[in-house]
């Protein structure tokens, strides 16, 4: 998961939304999250409710086929504060699951 979230780097919201690609990095990136939230059994996602596995599973359908719709704003939230969130219950996970 390194390198998967942007508190990782120091640039602005203003940045964000004034370098194109950086925009588009992102939303590439929380589709390939979205697709992967599918892929999780039933009885993994059950062990850890505090993830909103369904709204994860969501952010791609709205990237793929509403993306007119996309508020750069929403985006830059779920990368700098749900992600980070997501990224400890992943570490979770992986530990449960003796794949550390």
């Amino acid at each position: 998961m390194r390198g998967s979230s942007i508190s990782y780097f120091t640039f602005s919201f203003e940045i964000y939304t004034s370098v194109y690609h950086m925009e588009r990095t992102v939303e590439r990136a929380a589709q390939i999250i979205s697709e992967a939230v599918r892929t999780l059994p039933s009885e993994i996602t059950a062990r850890y409710p505090e993830v909103e596995w369904t709204k994860i599973a969501g952010i791609g359908n709205i990237l793929r086929h509403e993306y007119e719709r996309v508020d750069p704003a929403i985006m830059w939230d779920i990368v700098t504060i749900e992600l980070p969130k997501l990224e400890t219950v992943v570490r979770r996970i992986l530990a449960d699951l003796g794949a550390t």
